[in-house]
């Protein structure tokens, strides 16, 4: 595993190899802004999402009639990422298929994952890219983990979470890691006030039909992060509960954890992306720090 750097008058991030995943990003005034992977309560600081989001039902799926085994939110995570190019406000890490990869998930692909530091902000964009000669299919996600408080003299509770524009959105409920679209329902206001105790039902889902903007502010706080979702189409809020962690993840998502009554089948799976031989596919979100 390697760190990797990038700075500018406004940010400093941190980048590891493994699973090219961010695990810090400092203001000016180095206030920490990603949660530090307390493994008691949660190991991770930012992980990449892919082929998978969320938990396939009984952690197995079929693509034409053969049976592959996969665990929540995919393989990507755990993974050794190339650099493939560094400049100084960009990096860019690769990922291809090996054949251990192959026998969880039976497609030649290539995944990259670029941040680019522009002043206050992080683009960040996924590259997926089919290498086959037929389609392929597949989820991909982000789940960063924000440090809330940002300030020692703040509480968990002394926080929100806001969602702008302001129109009614759907909401997917969990049950158990499975979704029930039987049981969706509609809320005009998403605004979240932050405890714990929201999240005893697990992450808080929204299906997006345009870009939002996600803040997590309070009163007593001079900084507020917002989350651009960009094009993602669901995006999910996320609490560990009953363990409490100070921190949440504003999570964009291009796919989803598989339906209570799902089929198992993959490529007709709920929420799931298929690309052409030889395209790319791109997702892309930002996050902003004031």
């Amino acid at each position: 595993m390697e760190i990797f750097q990038l700075k500018n008058d406004y940010l400093t991030m941190q980048v590891k190899s493994t699973g090219a995943e961010m695990i810090s990003v400092q203001n000016s005034e180095e206030t920490e802004f990603i949660w530090q992977a307390d493994p008691d309560i949660w190991g991770r600081h930012a992980p990449v999402l892919f082929p998978i989001v969320g938990r396939l039902k009984d952690d197995h799926y079929f693509i034409d009639d053969q049976e592959y085994q996969l665990n929540q939110h995919g393989f990507a995570r755990d993974q050794e990422f190339t650099l493939e190019s560094q400049t100084d406000s960009k990096l860019v890490f690769l990922l291809t298929t090996n054949d251990e990869l192959l026998k969880k998930y039976p497609y030649h692909f290539e995944l990259k994952v670029v941040y680019q530091l522009v002043k206050d902000s992080i683009q960040v964009s996924y590259l997926v890219k089919n290498l086959e000669t037929e389609d392929i299919y597949f989820s991909i996600g982000a789940h960063p983990g924000f440090s809330v408080p940002f300030e020692k003299d703040t509480s968990f509770e002394d926080f929100r979470v806001g969602i702008s524009p302001s129109e009614l959105r759907t909401s997917i409920p969990l049950v158990g890691s499975n979704i029930d679209l039987n049981k969706e329902f509609k809320v005009a206001n998403q605004d979240l006030e932050l405890t714990h105790d929201v999240f005893a039902e697990d992450a808080i889902i929204y299906r997006l039909n345009d870009p939002a903007v996600l803040t997590i502010e309070s009163e007593k706080s001079e900084h507020k992060l917002t989350v651009d979702t960009g094009n993602a189409k669901f995006v999910g809020i996320w609490s560990p509960y009953p363990k409490e962690g100070n921190f949440v993840c504003i999570e964009p998502w291009w796919g989803i954890a598989d339906k209570t009554d799902t089929d198992n089948q993959f490529k007709t799976k709920y929420g799931i992306n298929k690309l052409a031989p030889d395209d790319q596919f791109e997702a892309y979100y930002s996050i902003s720090i004031k």
